[in-house]
């Protein structure tokens, strides 16, 4: 690849920006959720391949026992075929069979310095996008093309981000020192691939870890938050209680109502004392008990969350609700089993990076405004990498870029302004810049 002339990161980001919508509008047509993003992977491979990046894909990337809630073989099966339809290589597939999603990307430069991570997520949602014409994918022919995937919280435009990042190292090796590392993410909107990936080793080389999200409370194109707080450490559970089925009318007395025993359960959830230190949740969003209207129900089951402003918050929430739940399944002499499903934490900018972005984007003619701070007031499963980094002595940055957003974050109208991918990646570029220099 031919190195590139310009000495401005920004003039190198912005000759390619037209391709980088053009990627972002490909992916947005081949949505894929958790554990199936086959097309993105293979997407995102074979143009770092290209570019020259040293590639990890399949097993390389993911822990599999850390893969939580997979699913069914007959899923993955279907989802990678229909990638490779979509016209996937299928030498990129290969390795991600099985729901072995994601890559991870290296580049070295040719002096001493440090590795510097920056971490994109590639999943969609698990919803269906309008066809309204007001609706600029509609309009301009770049609709999901999946029925019930959509790429409705910005994930696409994060990857096309990454990859337009990318570009601009392969065309200026040079100013690489130490290596740039991509971490390319599955399973973000579930909350799981972040952890099968530390749970691997892939970030137990980096010294600094930079990231970042389009919208969220960046609303106009050209903001950019730097100090984000309030991330919230959540837990997920799938809880299923197995009983004994019965008659209803004839032998009631011989069932065992997995059913009642998964509403005390549920209620009691609701509910517990919440902590004096800080914010906490709880949620069920899924139910299911029974087969019919004559048989006590053996079998019920439901998906259910916990929250916390902290880490430690959210475990004695975690705590609270075991005992609520195994304390149902003992009233009601019933077997119960609780499953993980997700897990992230709560997390901290490290302030020496929140510093020196303040300082590099005014810098940038595409910052129009740095917001002081910004609550995430929700959470994302960066923080799982984020710590690790932090905890073996390195630094850390999530920012907010932002861009309207259309009807809003995970609706059938969410939308960007496709200069945000350009604004992205000029910032992040800069910054690594500034964090060599500081090394």
């Amino acid at each position: 690849m031919n190195q590139c002339t310009t000495h401005r990161p920004e003039d190198a980001i912005a000759a390619h920006h037209a391709e980088a919508v053009a990627w972002r509008r490909e992916l947005h047509q081949n949505p894929q959720p958790a554990w199936l993003e086959f097309f993105a992977t293979a997407f995102i491979a074979e143009k770092l391949s290209e570019w020259g990046y040293g590639l990890f894909l399949g097993k390389d990337v993911l822990a599999a026992e850390h893969r939580l809630v997979l699913p069914d073989a007959e899923t993955l099966d279907a989802e990678w075929h229909r990638a490779l339809r979509a016209g996937a290589a299928e030498r990129f597939l290969a390795p991600a069979k099985g729901g072995f999603t994601g890559v991870v990307a290296v580049l070295k430069g040719g002096s001493p310095g440090p590795t510097v991570a920056f971490r994109f997520d590639i999943d969609s949602n698990e919803t269906t996008e309008s066809n309204d014409p007001s609706h600029l994918p509609a309009a301009e022919g770049f609709l999901s093309g999946n029925p019930g995937y959509a790429h409705m919280c910005g994930h696409d435009s994060h990857t096309a981000m990454g990859l337009l990042l990318a570009r601009h190292f392969a065309e200026n090796r040079d100013r690489i020192k130490g290596a740039v590392k991509f971490l390319f993410q599955p399973n973000e909107e579930n909350m799981g691939g972040a952890r099968a990936m530390v749970e691997n080793g892939v970030l137990d080389d980096v010294d600094c870890l930079l990231g970042g999200h389009v919208g969220i409370t960046a609303r106009k194109t050209g903001q950019i938050c730097l100090n984000v707080n309030s991330f919230l450490a959540v837990s997920r559970f799938q809880v299923t209680y197995k009983g004994v089925p019965a008659h209803a009318a004839l032998k009631p007395n011989e069932g065992r109502n997995a059913l009642l025993a998964a509403c005390a359960a549920v209620t009691n959830l609701y509910a517990i004392a919440r902590h004096n230190d800080g914010a906490s949740r709880i949620n069920v969003g899924v139910f299911r008990a029974g087969t019919t209207w004559n048989i006590i129900p053996a079998r019920a089951s439901f998906q259910m969350e916990t929250r916390g402003v902290t880490t430690a918050i959210n475990e004695y929430m975690v705590e609270k609700a075991r005992e609520v739940l195994e304390g149902a399944a003992r009233m009601y002499g019933l077997e119960v089993e609780i499953e993980p499903a997700a897990f992230a934490l709560s997390g901290d900018n490290s302030p020496e990076l929140v510093e020196l972005g303040a300082r590099v984007a005014k810098t940038l003619p595409s910052v129009t405004e740095i917001i002081p701070e910004s609550a995430f007031n929700a959470s994302e499963d960066v923080t799982v990498m984020m710590e690790r980094v932090q905890q073996r002595g390195g630094k850390a940055l999530f920012a907010l870029f932002g861009t309207p957003i259309g009807g809003g974050h995970h609706t059938s109208t969410f939308d960007i302004d496709e200069q945000v991918i350009r604004n992205g990646a000029e910032f992040l570029a800069a910054m690594y810049d500034a964090v060599v220099q500081k090394a």
